[in-house]
Formats: structure tokens, sequence, C-alpha cells
């Protein structure tokens, strides 16, 4: 069997992950990275690296449609937001033969990736988030938070706590949107469906510690009424792929959605060591293999502590 293909779009620091691809035993693969970073670390541990110009740039398509043809790529994984978004963009420059494109909807990332329309979308939907705060309006009160609608990994969001700080920001970041704070138990909900839409991983990870947006601490708590509140988001959304849906458990048991990732989480390698295997899942599918969901496949309670790492080039 030849070697299944991927190229991984900005990759970036994701080392881990990729390292979980390669691991695969039953299915080859080769790994192409391109990202615009000449420094990303991950560019370190593929079999092919490419430095590409920045999304913004118009050159940027042709670099990577010369990288397909000239990697044979049978897969395309954008790994960040604005991957996404440029994928989206583009798209019609990719539409061509077997190539697959691991890209949701242009509805859908158009919803996701802007926190407002996100928060519409909740409420028309009747899946339960915190509540939009409108500045012109009478609001209950404090502690709300201000989002950057279209933010990545928790920048540029505050925690607003009296009347004064809601007059400063709602004056200096007039885009931003504003919700209720919710004091909960944050979530962070591994998601893997297949190429008919039906979900095959929904595993929930407790956010314990975070850094800057990223998970370093979790633990692994597969709540019945979270993962059944998941598949049905995740089939109303038409998931297909990776992604990594969030929010908040408040004391009541109610689950608040409030984030909608249509990429890896920072923290999936947690579900893919406790038994998920999401790398191999999406190579049995490039194979042409089907893929099934599997009951009690997942180490209920494990925990997981991140650190940080080095790669040195002599």
């Amino acid at each position: 069997m030849k070697d299944i293909r991927i190229l991984f779009l900005a990759p970036n620091w994701r080392v881990s992950l990729l390292r979980s691809f390669k691991k695969s035993t039953a299915i080859k693969i080769f790994i192409v990275g391109a990202d615009s970073d000449s420094h990303s670390a991950a560019l370190n541990v593929v079999d092919k690296s490419y430095v590409i110009p920045e999304f913004s740039e118009p050159k940027c398509v042709e670099k990577i449609q010369a990288i397909c043809a000239k990697e044979n790529i049978h897969a395309i994984l954008p790994m960040t937001n604005k991957a996404i978004d440029f994928m989206d963009k583009n798209r019609a420059g990719f539409d061509e033969g077997d190539l697959l494109l691991y890209l949701a909807a242009h509805t859908l990332i158009q919803i996701s990736n802007n926190k407002c329309r996100l928060a519409e979308f909740f409420t028309q939907n009747n899946f339960a988030s915190p509540d939009l705060i409108d500045p012109k309006k009478p609001f209950p009160g404090f502690p709300l938070i201000a989002k950057d609608p279209y933010g990545e990994g928790g920048r540029n969001c505050f925690k607003i706590e009296d009347q004064t700080e809601f007059d400063f920001y709602s004056k200096k970041l007039p885009n931003h949107i504003f919700q209720r704070f919710v004091q909960g138990r944050e979530f962070s909900i591994d998601w893997f469906s297949n190429k008919k839409g039906l979900p095959v991983v929904v595993v929930p990870r407790e956010r314990l510690v975070a850094r800057a947006g990223e998970v370093m601490v979790s633990r692994i708590e597969l709540i019945p009424d979270i993962i059944e509140s998941a598949k049905r988001l995740g089939t109303r959304l038409q998931l297909r792929g990776p992604a990594n849906l969030q929010g908040f458990l408040e004391e009541s048991g109610e689950f608040l959605f409030t984030d909608i990732n249509l990429r890896f989480g920072s923290g999936v390698l947690h579900t893919i060591h406790a038994g998920a295997n999401i790398p191999e899942m999406m190579l049995q599918e490039l194979v042409g293999e089907s893929v099934e969901m599997k009951s009690n496949f997942v180490m209920d309670g494990s925990t997981m502590s991140r650190f940080h790492d080095a790669i040195f080039d002599s």
C-alpha cells in the first residue's frame, strides 16, 4: 500500500499531534507541513516541510497548490482558524480529483468563527449558552466577559467586574461581544465524526489548568448529559471529521456551550492517549475503511499534564 500523504497547514507548535499520526501501525503516512513561520517547531518533525507566504498574500494559494501537486497530497488538514478561513475562501482552487479537504461547509465556518453569530445560533436552535449582553439595554448584572468575536485561544478576552470597567471596555473595544460570565467547570469536548456525519468520538475533558488559552492539565469525565448534548449539537451542525466543542457545566447541572472549533483542540492528545485514536480513524477513512463508534474505548477519569519541550537545530 502506498503512503497516505497529508498536508498539515499551519501546524506551528503541534508537534505531539503530528507525532501521534506517525505512530499509526497499520497504515503508512507521509506528513507534509506548510507554515509561514520558518521557526515553526512542527516543521522539524514532518517528512517534508515548506515555508509558505502569509495567508493574506496572493501567492499563498499558488504555493500550496504547487505543494499538493509535487507531493501528491491526498488530504489537507488546516490546523488553525486562520488556516480554515483561508481554505474556505479558496476552496474552489483545491476542489479537484481525489484531494480531500478536512473543511466544514462555508456556512458553518462563518458561524463558528464568529462568536456573535455562534451565540445567536445557539439561541435560535435551543442550545444553552451564556446570554449575549446588549450594551445599550439593561442587563442582570456582573461579572461579564468581553470577547473578540474572531479571537482564538482565549486571546483578547477580559472579565468585567463592574459598571466602570464595562463603560471602559465597551468604548475601547466596540467590536467585542459581551456575555454573562459563567462560574462553572470548563470543558473541552473532543469530537470526530465519520464521512457519514455519525459521531465516533465524543469525549468531554475538564480543563483543570489553562495558560494563555491552552489547556495544561485536563481530566476526562464521560458525563452522559454533556455527551448527549454534544451529539445533538454536532448532528445539527453536520460536523465532519475532527472538531472541538467548549462550554461550562454549571452547579445546576446545565451545560452551556460557548465555542465551536472546526479543528483539533489543543488538548486532543489526551483523548487520543486515553483510547480514542482519531489519527488512526482518519487514516482508515482515507484508505476506504469504515469507522464506527465503539463503546467503552476511552479511559474515563484519566488525567493529562502538559509541559513545554524544545527542538534544537544544530
